[in-house]
């Protein structure tokens, strides 16, 4: 990356990367992190995975979803990729070349960071998810970023809650990039209408197995 892409990229997310550090989470607009055409190509790719449904999280919480894995994280193991090709299609866009310039910029950090788990989770009227901690599914989970896919929805709010008892609420719309840090709790509240799709995966520094206790 020449310094001048570099240093572009820095002041395009600098605003983004500020509020990262200081609430946890940001909400980048569409057109930024993806172009109108990769969304598009990730929208046509997850739907040929199969779907099943999710009610009980690693943690034991609860939630009321359909997910598509893409690839997944167990406790003791490298991480997996499943329902090929067609998720191999989505992790070579997660991984394109711009999305190191992003991730630099974002993070302010130039380690590696690796994609560990990725999944589309479809909700409909009611659906939920639960108050939990992505940690809880691996210890060394950085920050997870969420592809919102859904163009018509009501409700689906996503909650992060700090440390210090603040809550921070995001209203994703198509396009959009929700980036947060696992090291707080969050939750997804109720959809009350329409559909809420959205691409999840999760970054680590970690490459190695899954150092999670089972």
């Amino acid at each position: 990356m020449s310094e001048t892409v570099e240093a572009a990229a820095v002041e395009i997310y600098r605003p983004f990367a500020e509020e990262l550090e200081r609430t946890g989470s940001t909400l980048i607009p569409a057109g930024l992190v993806f172009t109108d055409e990769e969304i598009t190509r990730l929208e046509g790719l997850q739907a040929q995975i199969p779907e099943e449904t999710v009610t009980n999280g690693d943690a034991g919480d609860k939630h009321d979803i359909y997910v598509r894995r893409i690839m997944v994280d167990r406790a003791g193991e490298l991480p997996t990729v499943v329902n090929q090709p067609f998720s191999d299609g989505i992790l070579d866009i997660l991984y394109g070349e711009p999305r190191a310039q992003v991730l630099a910029a974002l993070f302010q950090s130039d380690d590696r960071f690796y994609i560990r788990r990725c999944q589309m989770n479809r909700m409909t009227a009611n659906s939920f998810i639960g108050i939990h901690l992505d940690a809880a599914s691996n210890p060394d989970y950085d920050y997870s970023m969420i592809v919102q896919l859904g163009r018509s929805f009501e409700g689906g709010d996503f909650v992060v809650h700090d440390d210090s008892g603040h809550q921070y609420a995001y209203r994703a719309s198509y396009g959009s990039v929700l980036v947060t840090t696992c090291k707080f709790r969050h939750e997804v509240t109720r959809v009350t209408a329409g559909e809420r799709n959205s691409l999840v995966y999760f970054y680590s520094r970690h490459a190695e197995a899954n150092r999670r206790s089972e």
